[in-house]
């Protein structure tokens, strides 16, 4: 495909009630299938003991598949990833009752994870792609060109050392400290590394395909714009 198609990527300036959706509904499935689960884990097994919490997130994980699945006729590809590595750790926690096995076990995740993204991307179907269309509205079009193809190719390398790094990580502070202060110490040393991901593929991605000519200038926007935006996006709507 050459590099000469239109713009067809829309700056999140100029999005409307249906890309706003579209965001909206990607950032419920990220909170609801990725983050809940870590925080149910940590509750469920303060309260009532390390199997009891492996099965709350197992259960947790296929009611939002299950909730998503009903609700759009499609798979969500936060809870569904989530819901089948938790099939997995529940099967490995279960079966040998220990917790260092079931906290190790997403040091593993991270290894397919980053895997799984570069050499997709290598072979020109990137997966990584797959979580960044859950948050913006990408055109076909535009995630056919080269430019796509090749900003993908970097971002999923990233994310390959990145989840390299966090893996390495959470062993060395699993075998280092007492399961109260790894939960904690795991989630701080975690986020700047996930935040930093996340920051990095929102960015990159996007510029890249700006400079190709996939995206169209951004409207102006000022201060009393800004607010309005946030308002209309927040204040809850009558049906």
């Amino acid at each position: 495909m050459t590099e000469t198609s239109p713009a067809t990527l829309k700056h999140w300036r100029t999005f409307g009630a249906a890309e706003w959706s579209h965001v909206k509904e990607g950032a419920i499935g990220l909170l609801l299938g990725s983050l809940l689960p870590v925080v149910l884990f940590y509750a469920g097994f303060r309260a009532w003991g390390f199997s009891a919490a492996v099965l709350l997130v197992l259960s947790w994980s296929a009611l939002i598949f299950a909730w998503h699945y009903r609700r759009t006729g499609s798979a969500d590809v936060f809870s569904a990833t989530t819901f089948g590595f938790a099939c997995v750790k529940a099967a490995a926690g279960l079966v040998s009752q220990n917790t260092w096995l079931y906290l190790a076990w997403p040091s593993l995740e991270n290894m397919v994870y980053g895997t799984a993204f570069f050499g997709s991307a290598l072979l020109g179907k990137p997966l990584l792609a797959l979580y960044a269309e859950r948050l913006y509205p990408i055109p076909a079009g535009v995630r056919l060109s080269a430019s796509f193809q090749r900003a993908f190719l970097i971002t999923s390398a990233v994310w390959l050392c990145g989840h390299s790094v966090r893996a390495i990580l959470r062993l060395w502070l699993l075998a280092h400290l007492p399961l109260e202060l790894y939960l904690i110490a795991d989630t701080v040393a975690g986020w700047p590394i996930n935040i930093s991901l996340v920051a990095f593929t929102t960015w990159f991605p996007i510029r890249e395909l700006g400079r190709a000519g996939y995206m169209a200038a951004p409207l102006p926007i000022t201060p009393m714009d800004a607010v309005e935006l946030v308002v209309e996006e927040t204040v809850p709507r009558t049906v």
